[in-house]
């Protein structure tokens, strides 16, 4: 079943929770929520930035034209009044989720950034101290207030610090010859080279280029490839009529039920799916 919203509606993060604990700090609106299986939040937003990490069960969320599959131990931010929406997993979902007040976050510093864009972490090192927050709001004492807000912090400083790491990494020049091996990928992806010819190519050894891709790019040359695929697959999607299985042969799979799995994992929708929703 679905649960709607207006257009313009800026609702709590509670919507559609079956069971909710709420801790109100002063820069931070804490809460745990339980959300009942297979419902669906419609286009919504909230008017805090948010910090959600997943506990227990699953949801997709749909944001910023991508889909994430959010699974126990992953965490996704979203910026505030960023329109979202979310379909709940088979087995609902228990969520911790963090909302800074809009004056906290110049105080937040690096952390306050991390609340800006969209971010999404499989498994993030956050997950720990937000079992402690939801054992706290369930069984408050005195102290808990202060020992939320520690936790709280201990969660922004581990996922921003794992975020920063990786875009700093990110950031950072690829040698010379990475580059030219990255770049003949993006040239030649619909029919790409062998690792052994792009070492060839970059006068390294093929276990050094491969170890050295991963590195720099966080994916085996493999799945870069393949991810490169499926975004031109995206895009001829959007933009053409041709048929979901050219497209998938063109994209190199071996057939249309192949490519749907594939696209499904990278994108959170099907094929089918995708162009109903952002084809022209």
């Amino acid at each position: 079943m679905a649960l709607p919203s207006p257009p313009s509606a800026i609702v709590p993060i509670t919507m559609g929770a079956s069971g909710a604990a709420t801790l109100t700090l002063d820069d931070f609106l804490v809460t745990d929520a339980d959300f009942p299986a297979r419902e669906h939040l419609a286009s919504h937003v909230h008017e805090r930035a948010c910090f959600a990490v997943m506990l227990e069960g699953s949801f997709d969320i749909s944001i910023t034209r991508r889909v994430y599959a959010c699974e126990p131990g992953s965490a996704v931010t979203e910026p505030a009044e960023e329109r979202h929406a979310n379909m709940l997993g088979t087995g609902g979902a228990h969520v911790v989720v963090v909302q800074p007040a809009a004056a906290a976050m110049e105080r937040l510093g690096p952390c306050g950034h991390f609340f800006e864009e969209v971010h999404h972490n499989r498994k993030t090192p956050a997950c720990a101290p937000a079992w402690r927050i939801a054992r706290e709001l369930h069984f408050p004492d005195a102290s808990t207030p202060l020992a939320v807000e520690g936790l709280v912090l201990e969660m922004l400083a581990l996922a921003s610090r794992r975020d920063g790491i990786v875009e700093r990494m990110r950031r950072a020049p690829a040698p010379a010859w990475l580059a030219r091996a990255r770049d003949e990928l993006h040239a030649r992806f619909l029919n790409p080279p062998r690792v052994r010819d792009l070492a060839t190519t970059a006068g390294v050894h093929p276990d050094h280029l491969a170890r050295a891709f991963r590195l720099r790019f966080g994916v085996p040359v493999g799945t870069y490839v393949r991810r490169l695929r499926l975004d031109w697959a995206a895009g001829q999607l959007q933009a053409e009529d041709a048929t979901i299985v050219t497209i998938a042969l063109s994209a190199g799979f071996a057939d249309q039920s192949h490519f749907t799995r594939a696209f499904k994992r990278h994108t959170g929708l099907t094929p089918a799916e995708y162009r109903r929703v952002f084809g022209a």
